[in-house]
């Protein structure tokens, strides 16, 4: 099995009004990552900025500092009222213009889809020293972070704040990479894989009816599509032998002021280096893909069936 790169296609200005129905949405289906070189929407002012370099690091608690949107309340920073509400204030701003800017460029995807978070991050990501599982440096599909997804997709806009490239290494999209690593990663083929148990139905109604009081308990919830999921990041990013292969790794450099856009869940990635970011992520019904056969879920529904975890070979445009 040849683990393939994922690629990055760039989007520059000259494009936009030249883009074929269902371009940009065939190319994230397949996870490929969209570089725009040019912002395709207005940036945090220069003051907000400075302000989120100078005031927010020594007031950080994560890994990200984040905006909920559904909840109107932020998590990550422990700091005096005032900075609490102006760093809520800016990231819940650009969470509505990226949101308003992919309702623009990715029509198709945004019907149903919920607005999940507005992150901040500060901190240089190589060698941040923090535990290997929630290490950014490790190549990893993303997964488990909001909840049971039940294959909703991770949709992730990012926009590079820093005087410098931040830099990612990917490997593999998400079918070829269950294809070939889903056994080492502990799936099981079998019904089991996707079916949740009893057990797990009784606890995921549980948590919902308390995140109604309580939403950041809404985390807590799993299924067993994210277990498997979960499953691959782990793997992944735990694996020597699977960062020692170069098969199909690239570098991918996203200089500063640049945005990119991709389904954290469908390419393998990592980030090398970069210091200063905004990450924006929307949850995406997976019946809003043109062609499902390159979801995660349908991945997995291959894979249980003990079938080829590979889609269909389908032409972009098709």
């Amino acid at each position: 099995m040849t683990v393939k790169q994922p690629e990055a296609i760039e989007i520059t200005p000259d494009r936009f009004d030249n883009l074929k129905p269902y371009e940009l949405t065939d190319h994230l289906e397949r996870g490929r990552v969209l570089l725009f070189p040019t912002p395709p929407l207005e940036l945090p002012s220069d003051e907000d900025l400075q302000f989120l370099k100078q005031k927010t690091p020594e007031y950080h608690t994560r890994k990200n500092i984040s905006y909920y949107p559904e909840a109107d309340l932020i998590r990550g920073i422990k700091a005096p009222p005032e900075i609490e509400q102006r760093t809520q204030a800016i990231l819940k701003a650009y969470q509505e213009r990226v949101g308003a800017c992919l309702r623009r460029l990715v029509p198709t995807f945004t019907p149903g889809w919920r607005s999940a978070t507005s992150s901040l991050r500060v901190f240089e990501e190589n060698n941040r020293g923090i535990p290997i599982r929630a290490r950014s440096d490790r190549i990893h599909l993303d997964a488990g972070t909001y909840g049971a997804s039940r294959g909703d997709l991770i949709l992730r806009f990012l926009t590079n704040l820093d005087d410098k490239e931040r830099v990612w290494r990917c490997k593999g999209t998400v079918s070829d990479l269950v294809e070939t690593y889903g056994e080492a990663a502990g799936l099981e083929r079998g019904d089991e894989l996707l079916r949740d148990s009893m057990l797990r139905r009784m606890g995921s109604g549980m948590v919902r009816g308390l995140s109604r009081a309580f939403p950041s308990l809404a985390t807590l919830e799993q299924s067993a599509y994210d277990q498997a999921m979960r499953h691959m990041h782990n793997y992944m990013k735990e694996s020597d032998e699977f960062h020692q292969d170069p098969e199909g790794m690239v570098e991918i450099r996203f200089k500063p002021r640049s945005c990119w856009l991709v389904f954290a869940d469908m390419a393998g990635h990592s980030c090398l280096s970069g210091e200063f970011a905004m990450i924006n992520t929307f949850m995406v019904p997976r019946t809003n893909f043109r062609h499902q056969e390159f979801s995660p879920w349908e991945v997995l529904d291959r894979y249980a069936r003990g079938k080829s975890a590979l889609p269909p070979d389908i032409p972009i445009g098709s």
